[in-house]
């Protein structure tokens, strides 16, 4: 793959001076050094570094709220509770299984009689 670079000359040294500048305001309005060497660099703290994490923590709370939100939704919607072995059981047999005597699911079936089988 080959690898390009902005020619010089004198629109690319003004597009290089314009970037330079920019990027320069934004470390020194922004970024503090913290450690070892020039690169390292931390985002300042006070009132501009406190506003933008707590709008960070604010915009991550309501974005976790919203996925909670979807995923009971999905819950609800979709799964159903299992018993101790993994079996599924639906809302209909367990209120059926309650409601007869001595807990047995064969309450209106039509061959619950029957001993042939």
């Amino acid at each position: 793959m080959s690898e390009y670079r902005l020619k010089a000359g004198k629109l690319g040294g003004k597009v290089l001076s314009a970037y330079k500048k920019a990027e320069d305001a934004f470390v020194d309005a922004f970024l503090e050094k913290g450690g070892d060497g020039e690169t390292c660099l931390r985002l300042k703290t006070g009132k501009v570094g406190r506003a933008v994490v707590d709008g960070y923590q604010e915009v991550e709370a309501t974005v976790v709220g919203a996925y909670k939100k979807i995923e009971e939704a999905f819950v609800d919607a979709f799964l159903e509770k299992a018993d101790a072995n993994g079996s599924p059981t639906p809302a209909h047999l367990s209120e059926a299984a309650e409601s007869t005597p001595g807990g047995s699911e064969t309450h209106g079936a039509p061959d619950a009689g029957r001993t042939d089988a």
